[in-house]
């Protein structure tokens, strides 16, 4: 062991009559736990929360759709862009759409509630969105529709019941504007677990609705769903470098940008302040190595009298704070992590559902590299709170140090 790490050791040893700086350095040692704790911690909160609200909007929609500019697409613009789509790589599926809003009737209620009315195929859906992964029925028949868990529980909808839609697209009669208003048969309950979508939503065939809003052989939309989300990117640029001027497209990601950028703004926020605690323990590292060498001053005189030349003298302090850098942070980040896998393997934060809606509990996701910079950052922060006292004890005069010892 060198000369200098082995005083630096000695040194971290505080005697009876050092307890004092001994105290400051425990208190150093601490904060640094703590601020590399909690840091892990938040960083794993807010990439959670983050990645598990894209993960599920993205899952239980479709990842991409096309729209005409000029409103409804017809059936040939369909088709068209069903050829298109599956030139591109990356392509799984495609369903076209049409999206509405209404007000229901039905049940044990009488009470009407607004909701969100969608016509789509069966099979087509099950593909580019996984709201209907957990219903087990396979075909819809026209005049039927499938309803979501909680707008079934407040309503008392159950199975084979018949519900009222009265819809906000009118209609023109002898009579005047009239509402239009179609019976359905519930075929089934559905439980995509987006509360959003469980408490508002309501699935009917394609052709039901199209003939009740006046659009034969048209759609509103078409829902793309590519392999995973990492080929969305560049599935996207492909197919808009492909399309056809009259159409464009929507990435589900950008009409939930203003969301996902508040997480990102708050996820840096919460690192800073948390920061500030690093700093803390930054300046009670230079000030116990201050002390350190006012006590030790001495000590110092002596060695370099014996021909120890000042960048060692400046090493044995700088050894010191990087000891107790290392040490902080290395406990700080076991206990980050762990308390990181524990409270996520155990749920421990939940989420009321009416206000979360893509959520019902807090995911915490270690990320390697974050993990990586927080250790590093802090090794470098502990180093550079060694720079000012290593300078003062380098800069000592040996024969000042020693004339009256």
């Amino acid at each position: 062991m060198k000369i200098e790490n082995f005083i630096a050791f000695r040194y971290l040893k505080a005697r009876r009559n050092q307890a004092f700086i001994g105290t400051i350095t425990l208190i150093s040692v601490l904060g640094i736990i703590i601020g590399v704790m909690s840091l892990i911690i938040a960083l794993s909160l807010m990439t959670g929360f983050h990645n598990k609200m894209e993960e599920n909007l993205l899952s239980a929609n479709s990842h991409l759709t096309i729209h005409g500019l000029s409103g409804a697409m017809t059936e040939q613009d369909s088709e068209l862009l069903a050829r298109l789509l599956k030139t591109i790589p990356g392509f799984t599926a495609a369903s076209p759409e049409i999206l509405t809003q209404g007000l229901i009737r039905g049940g044990m209620s009488n009470e009407p509630s607004p909701v969100v009315v969608k016509g789509m195929e069966l099979a087509g859906e099950k593909k580019v969105s996984g709201i209907l992964k957990n219903l087990n029925i396979n075909q819809l028949n026209p005049g039927e529709a499938l309803v979501g868990r909680d707008l079934a529980r407040r309503h008392g909808i159950t199975t084979g019941d018949r519900i009222t839609i009265m819809f906000f697209k009118p209609t023109q009669t002898p009579l005047g504007i009239m509402p239009k208003m179609r019976t359905f048969t519930v075929a089934g309950i559905f439980y995509s677990g987006i509360y959003e979508y469980d408490k508002t939503w309501v699935l009917t065939p394609l052709q039901t609705l199209a003939g009740i809003l006046n659009m034969k052989d048209k759609i509103d939309f078409l829902a793309v769903r590519t392999h995973s989300m990492d080929t969305i990117d560049r599935f996207k640029r492909i197919l808009n470098s492909k399309l056809p001027p009259r159409f464009f497209v929507i990435d589900l990601r950008e009409t939930n940008k203003r969301l996902f950028s508040a997480i990102k703004v708050e996820k840096m926020v919460v690192s800073l302040i948390i920061g500030l605690i690093m700093l803390v323990a930054a300046l009670n590292i230079t000030s116990s190595l201050v002390l350190m060498v006012m006590e030790k001053h001495r000590d110092i005189g002596i060695l370099m009298a014996m021909g120890m030349d000042r960048k060692r003298i400046m090493k044995v302090f700088q050894m010191q704070g990087l000891v107790v850098g290392v040490t902080g942070a290395t406990i700080g980040t076991v206990l980050g992590v762990g308390i990181s896998v524990v409270l996520n393997a155990f749920r421990v934060l939940k989420l009321p559902p009416d206000v979360y809606d893509f959520l019902s509990y807090i995911p915490f996701e270690v990320r390697p590299l974050d993990v990586a910079v927080v250790f590093i950052i802090t090794i470098a922060v502990s180093w550079v709170a060694t720079l000012y006292p290593s300078r003062r004890a380098a800069a000592l005069d040996p024969v000042e140090a020693i004339r009256y010892e």
